[in-house]
């Protein structure tokens, strides 16, 4: 069975599947439209991820521009919030979009394991997992014709830093995974914070009573950047200039270099700031009994430095935007072996 873990997050989608193959862009989502002179500066189709122009069938047609298109050439284009994001159609598009690029070809059957937020886990997985086993459609590319049927033959929901925390120790059991020992995992995304810890035993124990979700995460930037934007210009910032302008510190309107790097750079110290004091709330002088705190998601490499004074032995794990997608992969190998041994 061809695995694939898949994290669908407010901000990002990240994917990998069992080829080795990684997918990311933006979870932006519009209508699409006719791009007549596509091509005509190099644009071109050659990169299907930065160019996805969809059509998805499902009883009826519609098209779509997906991440990076939607990004460059949407209208109107914006991330959702909803907390309830599986019963959005948003996540059922990206849901599509992200396996279109990581299908194999063929009639293979496919097991997927993605995940929810900590505080949605409990009383959502069930009802995400039966979204996903009902899940059927057919995606095609625009421009390049390709076609793939998306359905699952296994789908498993584990929790979003979790799965993180697979990634974080796999290939160094023997140095993490001692008897008795705790560790801890933050995983800062777009929308939310999630933040785990298990007590090593003869397999991970989650503590659930020091583990949970903050409902903050790297969507602060945006929002106070926006507003800066505003105070300064007089004007509106679609999303795409802001995300500009929250990559960059500035961007250039009607001429002028507007430049909010201190601004923004004071946000994200805020935005640490915030996250740590919630986390020693959470976690009490616990925090004296892990051994290892791990930080994950699209946040950690921005706020790294801001963190580390958290705890003594405060670790980036490697790749940590993909942390949950690739630590969902492990968990789709861990279930294929349980499966072939019996």
């Amino acid at each position: 069975m061809f695995k694939i873990g898949l994290d669908l997050g407010y901000g990002y989608i990240k994917g990998v599947n069992e080829s080795g193959r990684e997918v990311l862009f933006p979870s932006l989502v519009c209508d699409a439209y006719p791009r007549m002179l596509t091509g005509l500066f190099g644009g071109g189709y050659g990169n299907i991820k930065d160019n996805l122009h969809l059509v998805v069938s499902d009883g009826s047609s519609y098209e779509i521009f997906v991440g990076e298109l939607a990004q460059r050439e949407g209208r109107n284009v914006s991330f959702v919030f909803d907390e309830d994001k599986m019963a959005h159609p948003t996540t059922r598009e990206l849901l599509a979009a992200a396996c279109f690029l990581l299908f194999p070809d063929g009639h293979v059957p496919v097991h997927l394991v993605t995940g929810l937020p900590l505080d949605q886990y409990s009383h959502k997985k069930d009802e995400f997992k039966q979204m996903l086993s009902k899940f059927n459609v057919t995606v095609r590319h625009k421009d390049s014709q390709e076609s793939k049927r998306i359905s699952f033959a296994k789908t498993t929901v584990f929790p979003q830093a979790a799965g993180s925390v697979y990634h974080a120790v796999w290939e160094e059991r023997n140095k993490y995974l001692v008897k008795g020992s705790y560790l801890g995992l933050i995983d800062i995304g777009f929308k939310t914070t999630d933040f785990i810890t298990f007590v090593v035993e003869d397999k991970l124990v989650l503590r659930e009573d020091l583990s949970g979700t903050i409902d903050t995460g790297m969507s602060v930037v945006q929002t106070v950047a926006d507003k800066l934007f505003t105070a300064k210009s007089g004007s509106k910032i679609d999303i795409p200039e802001l995300m500009r302008l929250v990559d960059n510190g500035r961007l250039v309107f009607k001429g002028k270099e507007l430049n909010f790097s201190k601004e923004i750079e004071d946000v994200k110290y805020d935005l640490a700031k915030s996250i740590k004091n919630r986390l020693k709330g959470a976690w009490g002088n616990e925090i004296r009994s892990i051994t290892n705190v791990f930080l994950a998601g699209g946040g950690a490499v921005t706020l790294e430095h801001m963190l580390t004074d958290i705890h003594p032995s405060t670790i980036t794990i490697k790749s940590p935007q993909f942390a949950n997608a690739k630590g969902f992969l492990r968990v789709a190998e861990i279930e294929g072996r349980k499966a072939a041994t019996g």
